[in-house]
């Protein structure tokens, strides 16, 4: 019989065996797949470092190209928009530094902003819908025909009517009654839907507008596509963009870049035929030639004319192809 000694020192030759081949094949190995492992290592770093120096290089020529652009742009616009009256439309997603890097170019072309209309979230709500609804009947003005379309349609054209006006307008009320037009203003201060602010003592209204908006909406986690809410925000805007087309000179709607993507501002924009062919658009508000298109465009609409700049789909150039007539 095989006693137990028997076993036990089968068991130790087993396992000794097993350390021998571990040490073995790890003696052969391990020169040669440490090195690879440290080559691929350093070659990774290198890499590394060197997107990185790109990407500093690449910022910094942005940069650059942004301070050119923003030096020279007085002299681009100078007089361009002489005795026209500007108002700015922004958004809760507008970056704040859209419409500052903006103000001083709209003087340098000699424009005066009549004010800023911030959009409040409430007027896309489809829960405020009878709200305002009963806002738009209850104050609507006197010789303004509102159209038989949602009440984000109807309550933008009441709101171009009081805030926007052709150049045959009278520079205080304009088309309606100063008045009425105040009395529109206020009720949807008051029902949170909008709000506006203005240096003006008295209500003057615009014969140019500037819609600011913000990125393209983020995608959700579990469908790949923007949030439903974020849409309605926008196509109220762009509401607001037509209803403001009928009512004054000129039109432009702009972003930061990525703005023009397939959900941002200006991308649906631009997918809409009949707002790209009226309202002009520019996708990279953020960068120093993207201010300087916006004034431009401005500028062209006044000629009669439209165009769609910035570098994303669906854009024409970055700049106006002609200068505009001062």
């Amino acid at each position: 019989m095989v006693d137990f000694r028997y076993h036990l020192v089968s068991i130790i030759a087993v396992f000794l065996a097993l350390a021998v081949g571990i040490v073995v094949g790890t003696a052969a190995l391990n020169g040669p797949v440490l090195d690879s492992l440290r080559g691929s290592i350093t070659r990774l770093t290198e890499d590394k470092r060197t997107l990185e120096s790109d990407v500093a290089t690449l910022r910094g020529e942005v940069q650059a190209s942004d301070d050119f652009a923003l030096e020279i742009a007085p002299t681009l616009v100078s007089g361009s928009l002489s005795g026209e009256r500007v108002l700015l439309v922004v958004t809760p997603e507008t970056p704040a530094d859209l419409a500052e890097r903006l103000l001083p170019l709209l003087a340098d072309a000699g424009a005066l902003v009549t004010g800023q209309l911030s959009v409040q979230p409430a007027l896309s709500d489809p829960e405020q819908r009878l709200l305002i609804e009963d806002l738009v009947a209850e104050v609507v003005p006197a010789g303004v025909d509102l159209p038989d379309g949602s009440p984000v349609e109807r309550a933008a054209v009441e709101l171009a009517a009081a805030l926007t006006v052709s150049g045959g307008g009278s520079g205080d009320a304009g088309g309606i009654d100063a008045g009425e037009a105040q009395a529109v203003v206020s009720a949807f201060q008051e029902a949170d839907l909008v709000e506006f602010s203005s240096e003006e003592q008295t209500l003057r209204q615009a014969t140019l507008v500037v819609v600011l908006g913000g990125p393209a909406p983020a995608e959700t986690d579990e469908t790949d596509e923007p949030e439903e809410e974020q849409l309605a925000d926008e196509r109220a805007v762009l509401a607001l963009a037509r209803a403001f087309h009928e009512r004054a000179e000129g039109v432009v709607v702009a972003g930061p870049t990525g703005s023009g993507d397939a959900d941002g501002l200006v991308g649906l924009l631009r997918e809409d035929a009949g707002n790209a062919d009226r309202v002009s658009g520019v996708d990279n508000a953020d960068r120093g030639v993207g201010v300087v298109a916006i004034v431009q465009a401005l500028a062209e609409q006044l000629d009669g004319a439209v165009g769609q700049y910035g570098s994303g789909a669906g854009s024409s150039g970055p700049l106006p192809t002609t200068a505009p007539s001062s």
